[in-house]
């Protein structure tokens, strides 16, 4: 394609491209088009049916009687025990994960997809057969799957029954108001159990919007979201009052992120604040321009400018008159493989160069007047901090000991950023260190066998059976699941030549197009 937008032509032997255009060029009129739409739709829903019904299938395999030899210390804990759909009762808790490794998603995604599929193979079966036929959308199932997911299945029999007919000629917005109307005829205490369903579920999310903001998205009863709401109103109309003339949803976000952290309230227990940021040092110059590289702040990325506000206000930088105070280690990298070499304080940073303390002498004679004192190391720049070779930084040695230290923890979790897991975001400060080589069978604690996994992938890791874990010397960590598919992770920022595949790959690896 050149300049332009305009096709170039095909080099020799090169085939001759298809254009959008040209695939439906075929159809002489309109109707055709609009025939090949409904086509279109109507394959999609029976390849959905498809995937439920292949997906239902896996699961049938992936039993919960998998999860007997995990023990009472490979269970999953209480709040993923909460969050667990209903449907996913009777499967094994690592099928989720693994489901999300076979299809490259997220494991909310993969655990939505898992319950939608158990429950049109067995309680939605006739919503299923819809799918199938052609005559219900994906749209359309997911309304009757939210509906109905948790509702008897003799109640949601008698449900579809009622609606499937009509379905295909209904909107969305007509078809969920139906089957809400028939559901609560049938089940009077529907409505009621799925508020606290909800209300189980409850929590708060940060999502990410444009231009380096952010929305704190918090999950309540209705009533005390309303209430809350109109509390932060009241506040920002004080600040109004009191004479700041920014715009009022500025003053409600302001009030609003004031009444959770409380700066000023000194009676409380201090609650601190990890925050990880990852910048390059070219990009905190203050007359960097204004292309400079951005940084990253728990994963998502900011701009060079927002990280130097960040920096400032914790007092890393001149810049900021009333700093909030915190702490901050600085993480070395290799300048070409970007590998971590060590991580270490401003105090750390100092000696590692060799900088000399201040030394301070009050009431000393000169020495050029005071002939009975000779000039000494001490008369060396007294007052000031001279530069000196010092033992620079290294990364931390291993231990003998089965916990990592502290300056492992704080390497391993600045190189990793968050869970090793294909897929998984969770951060360092909910993970565990984990031996790749078990500590039991030889493995070393040192940071080369060292790698950060939640508590969720340790728990499979190490008690699932069919998983397989192997971190390569060059820092990949490479996963393979029971039903045979190969992911791979590298640490943020890492650089790698390729290297061999583990030994245990070599005989048990699934076909190449498996592998990623």
């Amino acid at each position: 394609m050149e300049d332009g937008g305009v096709p170039r032509p095909p080099e020799d032997g090169e085939p001759m491209p298809v254009l959008p255009w040209e695939v439906v060029s075929r159809q002489s009129g309109e109707f055709e088009l609009v025939c090949d739409i409904w086509s279109t739709d109507a394959h999609m829903a029976r390849e959905y049916a498809r995937q439920a019904a292949t997906i239902a299938e896996l699961a049938r395999r992936r039993s919960a009687e998998r999860d007997a030899a995990f023990g009472p210390r490979g269970g999953p804990g209480r709040d993923a025990r909460a969050l667990r759909p209903a449907a996913l009762a009777d499967v094994s808790d690592d099928f989720v994960s693994e489901l999300a490794l076979i299809r490259h998603c997220s494991e909310a995604e993969a655990g939505r997809l898992a319950a939608e599929s158990i429950l049109l193979t067995t309680t939605l079966t006739a919503t299923w057969s819809e799918l199938y036929a052609g005559r219900l959308t994906v749209r359309k199932a997911r309304i009757l799957l939210d509906l109905l997911g948790d509702a008897d299945p003799e109640v949601a029999a008698a449900v579809q029954g009622r609606v499937l007919a009509d379905a295909e000629a209904c909107p969305p917005s007509r078809l969920a108001d139906r089957a809400r109307y028939h559901l609560y005829r049938l089940d009077a205490e529907a409505k009621e159990r799925r508020r606290l369903e909800a209300e189980r579920r409850a929590d708060v999310h940060v999502e990410r919007t444009a231009d380096d903001l952010g929305r704190l998205v918090v999950e309540g009863p209705l009533p005390a979201v309303h209430a809350a709401r109109d509390a932060v109103d009241q506040y920002a109309r004080w600040m109004r009052a009191d004479g700041d003339d920014r715009p009022i949803g500025v003053l409600r976000a302001s009030a609003a992120l004031d009444l959770i952290l409380r700066p000023w309230d000194t009676s409380r227990p201090p609650v601190t604040a990890q925050l990880h940021v990852h910048a390059a040092l070219t990009s905190l110059r203050p007359d960097n321009p204004a292309d400079a590289a951005p940084a990253e702040l728990d994963g998502q990325l900011i701009s060079a400018a927002q990280c130097r506000d960040l920096l400032a206000a914790l007092d890393m930088l001149p810049l900021s008159p009333a700093p909030i105070g915190g702490s901050i280690s600085v993480a070395i990298d290799h300048p070409v493989t970007g590998q971590t070499l060590a991580v270490a304080t401003r105090a750390e940073l100092r000696r590692a160069a060799g900088r000399r303390r201040r030394i301070h002498r009050r009431n000393q004679p000169d020495p050029e007047n005071c002939p009975t004192r000779k000039p000494g190391r001490d008369d060396r720049g007294a007052g000031t901090t001279e530069p000196d070779d010092g033992p620079g930084l290294r990364p931390p040695p291993p231990t003998r000991g089965y916990r990592p230290t502290a300056a492992q923890r704080r390497l391993v979790t600045a190189r990793d950023r968050h869970c090793r897991m294909p897929g998984c975001h969770r951060r360092p400060g909910r993970s565990d260190l984990d031996h790749a080589l078990e500590y039991a069978a030889g493995g070393p604690t040192a940071c080369e066998n060292l790698c950060c996994l939640c508590r969720r992938h340790h728990r499979i890791k190490t008690f699932a059976r069919g998983w397989s874990f192997a971190l390569l010397p060059d820092g990949e960590l490479v996963v393979r699941t029971p039903s045979g598919v190969i992911r791979s992770t590298r640490p943020p920022g890492w650089c790698h030549d390729p290297e061999p595949d583990p030994p245990w790959l070599e005989d048990v690896a699934p076909p190449d197009p498996l592998r990623v």
